[in-house]
């Protein structure tokens, strides 16, 4: 059974709207205004966890 970051569910917290000027975790590509992404925290540095952010459709994810 895949467990990757695209079959992984649990990953993903939820999807929601990027503030501007994020950019798709998985192909650097910025994510435009209204645009749907999955939202995930990901362990950072001692103190808070980061936010990223990819495209629900993510073009890097389908070659």
């Amino acid at each position: 059974m895949a467990t990757g970051d695209t079959t992984d569910a649990r990953r993903w917290e939820y999807t929601t709207y990027a503030p501007k000027g994020e950019r798709c975790s998985a192909c650097l590509r910025p994510i435009r205004s209204l645009e749907r992404v999955h939202r995930a925290a990901t362990p950072g540095p001692p103190g808070p966890a980061a936010a990223v952010y990819r495209h629900t459709a993510c073009p890097a994810e389908h070659g």
